[in-house]
């Protein structure tokens, strides 16, 4: 009876490593889609690409083409390769480099971004989309309580995901300590804030912290950053889901470092 619970704890266990390493898996693989495929390569990410046969002119293919090496597969082998909707491009990428947050902190950063309970890969996609284009320097995601960086959240980002520093951590409440010995603040998107974006200086470094739509930044990571944001909302439905909250607030971020200028006819 002792050996079969042991079996059990034995099989328990290697089930909780492999979830705990596809949370944190490097990159994923394979990446698909055109724009992600493309973003990754622009990065130097890609090892090789595989097109479908037949496909039509795309000036995305010609880039890819400069850019890394193509093999060109018959479209049912493409299926094989690339899971979901791929546009007839897949990759195969390299191995991601692992950031740790001391790492991330040392690059002097201004902006960051930490993801606390998403789940979602479409949703982690979307946000590190958004980061990068804000000009974030890094994303903190929990080692658990996360959606894994895997092709889903690469093609959701179209490979912005590939562009940016990650950090994987053991939990979120304590790298929020860390940062902010760093000397960079934490602003939470909470929708009981009781700060407007607008009422915040975002100009300074600062972390934003996103939590899941269903739960929102949990109660100690809350309690821990140093201002509450909330986004105003004029309808009737109560808040913004999280990746669209996570864009309206790194473009005010992007707003206020610009110096709120308007151009008037």
């Amino acid at each position: 009876m002792a050996a079969g619970h042991a079996g059990e704890r034995d099989v328990n266990d290697r089930g909780r490593n492999r979830q705990r390493r596809r949370a944190v898996a490097p990159a994923a693989a394979v990446i698909h889609g055109r724009n992600a495929v493309l973003e990754a390569a622009r990065a130097g990410q890609v090892v090789k690409v595989f097109q479908a046969s037949g496909l039509g002119h795309d000036p995305r293919l010609d880039e890819l083409a400069r850019l890394a090496p193509i093999e060109v597969v018959p479209p049912e082998r493409l299926e094989a390769i690339a899971a979901g909707v791929h546009q007839g491009v897949a990759a195969e990428l390299k191995p991601r480099r692992e950031w740790t947050l001391k790492e991330l902190l040392a690059t002097d950063p201004t902006l960051l971004v930490a993801l606390d309970g998403i789940m979602d890969p479409q949703n982690l996609g979307a946000i590190l989309r958004s980061a990068e284009v804000a000009g974030a320097a890094g994303a903190i995601i929990p080692e658990h309580r996360s959606a894994p960086l895997s092709a889903a959240a690469v093609k959701a980002s179209s490979g912005a995901s590939e562009l940016l520093r990650v950090a994987h951590v053991s939990g979120i409440p304590s790298a929020i300590a860390e940062v902010k010995r760093a000397g960079i603040w934490c602003a939470a998107l909470d929708v009981r804030g009781e700060t407007a974006p607008w009422e915040f200086d975002l100009t300074q470094a600062v972390c934003i912290v996103i939590g899941s739509e269903g739960e929102g930044v949990h109660r100690l990571v809350r309690e821990r950053c140093d201002v509450r944001i909330r986004l105003p909302v004029a309808g009737h439905v109560s808040s913004f889901n999280a990746s669209a909250a996570a864009a309206a607030l790194l473009y005010e971020v992007q707003r206020q470092r610009a110096g709120s200028k308007t151009t008037r006819p």
